[in-house]
């Protein structure tokens, strides 16, 4: 587009010119699309259905004769696929800045099979269907060009539509919600590479270019790398970028995505993996992630959306073209349902999320628009009535796609819920996902220790968050946003606090090769209990640790840091809707950061019985592959009572299992304590991977004698909150200061004993099913 035209004034007597009609279309779709979803959500609807038919509206509208000369000005067209160009260049960026890279490695070859399936199905029904739709609407001229942009346009899947759908579901950290974006990603990418190899082969221009422009993406990649982790250093002090440099990356990837799309190739794909190859950590990528993703979610994609449905149109179709409208809505969800179906089928993926998957990966859109807007537009059979056809096709499929999906999340609603919230049995071999809060530096560096010690089984996914808990004071005292106050390096809501967390998470990424995702919580200090526990919900973590309301002081002493904060924990262990981790932090002489040192640290994982017991041994199970943490379980034992020792005798037979004899009554407590340590018996003690050693006491006084003996000999104590009337601790809650940490926690985290470890007190979930009694 002429510069000249795209900045010019209005001509004459002329109000408004097309670039100003433009912005007033865009907020007529942010205004409708807002009135629709305020109707829509409740039913369980996602954004892009409603902002799609806030576009269809306003399309709808121009067929009044001013509205439509408002809108659709002369040269109007050329400025919708400049600005689309522009939000499709944002909004991809970011898409590929905020995959999960982890996740899509893991389910790599899920991720193609779909993606195979998917394309198969579709090329195979289209062949006798395109036969047939030629000859019904009379289409003539080059009939290869009209397969691939049919196949591409019907076969494909709107990666943005899957991504935005997915996160006002709240299934962006499920398993089905993740698989569902990536092979959304792996289809487009896929038909974008198909459609530009085989019109880059028919012209037989373009394939030099596009080796061009992939070595070109490749030199922004490694520029932006360099540029990662050189401007951080300039301002050291800063919590982000400056806005100056945060816009020098973006001009950067403006200019390559202009050069590609002036020679007539899509610059999607390119701009996709320069932000998909950006570094994960640092400085440089928490300030585009916080510059870029609230506009975008919020602005740029519910009018890029908009847009889709603002171009629906079937004033010009006929009875004919309506049937054959139709026909290949129906026959677009159809191929897709298929080829999904049978692909899950080979995976083994369950059968609660085939429907799913196979309708929410039918919303068209994205690519169907750039093709419109391509050069496709100067082929003999693409008329006015075929591009109408096109679009409403694409509209059509999208919304019943959307519909469909949403109403199977209603109705399985409990199968798309989040299972695993506790460890018990939570195969290690699984993603463990786990929320650590603080409110400060100096809980953050203990949080940061705990989650090195966790990441040992170096097979198994992990994903930690990092909640910075920034208490709202009710009086405020400016009336600055706390995100300017944020930005200017104001501490009042710990911006200091949150360059020293940064440091520390910078740090560890680096030694560990583990990204820590940040979130950050601002809340008046009574809703914050709640909040934590939607956020743990919607982040869908088996776990929560909080920091303890007292800390170690450089004299060994400890000191309180508030009643308010105890008085959260407390809330969010009666609330929360996963097990719950109360982490007393003695760094100083207790447990200290593993990552960028060498020694190797105690821990002893005490059992007495009962869920909570049971929980934080299995939450050890993550900590046995650590190489600088040696794990011991010492077993406390009622003396006098009818149960005899755990483990009798070890025998091994021929087959080298190893059998243990298990003595007692068949009460189901006692025998789910007995089956659940003998099989961690068999799997880490007889391995010789943790130490086991038995305590037989008759009372809470013997138990206390013993935490004593023991005190000096480790650095960190995991032990479950609660167990019931138990003869073990009978007569310890006589003196206890905090409930909140049971009993025996309560001895090991008192500043009178002499006990110098950190501790780790473990609450499980509470099922409905579950049956306890506090103590």
């Amino acid at each position: 587009m002429d510069p000249k035209m795209l900045f010019c004034l209005p001509e004459g007597d002329a109000l408004f010119n097309p670039l100003n009609t433009m912005f007033i279309q865009m907020a007529c779709i942010l205004v409708f699309s807002q009135f629709f979803y305020l109707f829509l959500k409740p039913c369980g609807q996602a954004g892009p259905v409603a902002q799609i038919l806030a576009g269809i509206v306003l399309s709808l509208l121009t067929i009044i004769q001013k509205v439509h000369d408002f809108f659709l000005q002369k040269d109007s067209a050329s400025y919708y696929i400049f600005f689309s160009f522009l939000l499709r260049t944002c909004f991809m960026f970011l898409i590929g800045l905020e995959l999960d890279l982890d996740f899509m490695k893991r389910n790599l070859r899920n991720s193609i099979v779909i993606t195979l399936g998917s394309l198969v199905s579709c090329a195979i029904i289209w062949i006798p269907f395109l036969w047939f739709l030629v000859r019904f609407l009379h289409i003539k001229g080059d009939l290869i060009t009209l397969y691939v942009a049919f196949l591409v346009t019907l076969s494909n899947t709107a990666s943005p539509v899957v991504i935005r759908s997915i996160i006002d579901w709240k299934l962006h950290t499920s398993e089905i919600g993740r698989l569902a974006i990536s092979c959304g990603l792996f289809i487009e990418i896929t038909n974008i590479f198909i459609y530009t190899m085989v019109i880059s082969y028919i012209s037989g221009k373009m394939i030099g270019d596009i080796f061009a422009y992939t070595f070109a993406t490749v030199v922004i990649i490694f520029i932006n790398r360099f540029l990662a982790s050189w401007l951080p250093k300039r301002n050291p002090k800063e919590k982000y970028l400056s806005k100056a440099e945060t816009l020098a990356f973006f001009i950067l990837i403006l200019i390559i995505a202009l050069t590609i799309e002036s020679s007539n190739i899509n610059s999607t794909g390119f701009v996709f993996f320069i932000g998909l190859m950006f570094p994960r950590e640092g400085k440089t990528y928490r300030t585009l992630i916080n510059r870029l993703s609230y506009p975008i979610h919020e602005f740029v994609l519910p009018v890029y959306f908009g847009y889709i449905g603002f171009r629906f149109s079937v004033h010009s179709l006929t009875a004919r073209h309506y049937l054959a409208l139709g026909m290949t809505v129906a026959l677009s969800m159809v191929a897709k349902l298929l080829g999904v179906l049978c692909a899950c089928l080979f995976l083994n993926i369950p059968k609660k999320y085939w429907l799913f998957l196979s309708a929410i990966l039918s919303v068209k859109g994205h690519i169907g628009l750039v093709l419109l807007d391509s050069n496709l537009t100067y082929k003999k059979w693409f008329t006015p009535i075929i591009q109408d056809t096109f679009i409403a096709t694409l509209v059509i499929t999208t919304l019943l796609s959307g519909v469909i999906s949403s109403l199977l999340l209603r109705t399985q609603e409990k199968g798309f819920s989040h299972q695993k919230t506790s460890l018990e049995f939570h195969d290690t071999k699984e993603e463990l996902r786990v929320l650590t809060c603080v409110y400060g530096v100096r809980q953050a560096r203990g949080m940061i220790s705990l989650v090195s010690a966790l990441n040992g089984v170096s097979s198994s996914p992990f994903t930690p968050y990092l909640m910075h808990l920034i208490p709202l004071s009710k009086k405020r005292k400016t009336e600055l946003l706390y995100h300017e106050l944020d930005e200017g390096g104001d501490d009042e809501f710990g911006t200091n606090e949150g360059l020293e967390i940064n440091d520390s998470i910078d740090s560890f990424t680096r030694d560990r090769k583990v990204m820590i995702r940040q979130v950050k919580l601002v809340a008046l200090m009574e809703n914050m209990p709640e909040e934590i526990c939607n956020g743990s919900e919607d982040l869908r973590v088996s776990i929560v640790f909080l920091p303890f309301h007292k800390h170690q002081r450089i004299d060994g002493k400890t000191t309180d840091d508030g009643e308010a904060f105890r008085d959260m924990n407390r809330k969010v262990l009666k609330q929360a809707q996963c097990s719950i981790g109360i982490f007393v932090d003695r760094n100083i002489t207790g447990f200290h950061q593993l990552h960028g040192f060498e020694s190797v640290q105690h821990v002893a994982a005490l059992f007495f019985g009962g869920p909570d017991d049971r929980e934080a041994l299995s939450l050890c199970q993550w900590l046995i592959d650590n190489a600088q943490i040696h794990l011991t379980i010492i077993q406390f034992v009622a003396d006098g009572s009818d149960t005899d020792n755990l483990v009798r005798d070890a025998v091994t037979k021929e087959n080298n299992d190893v059998l243990m004899e298990i003595v007692g009554n068949d009460q189901t407590n006692d025998e789910t304590d007995r089956t659940f340590l003998e099989e961690y018996y068999n799997r880490y003690v007889t391995t010789g991977q943790v130490g086991f050693i038995e305590k037989r006491v008759s009372n809470g006084e013997q138990t206390l004698t013993i935490l004593r003996e023991i005190g000096e000999m480790y650095s960190l104590f995991v032990v479950g909150k609660n167990r019931g009337n138990c003869l073990m601790t009978s007569g310890m809650s006589d003196w206890e200061e905090c409930p909140e940490l049971g009993t025996v926690g309560d001895f090991l985290a008192s500043s009178n004993m002499d006990v110098n470890a950190s501790v780790l007190v473990v609450q499980r979930h509470r099922h409905s099913f579950d049956i306890f009694v506090d103590e």
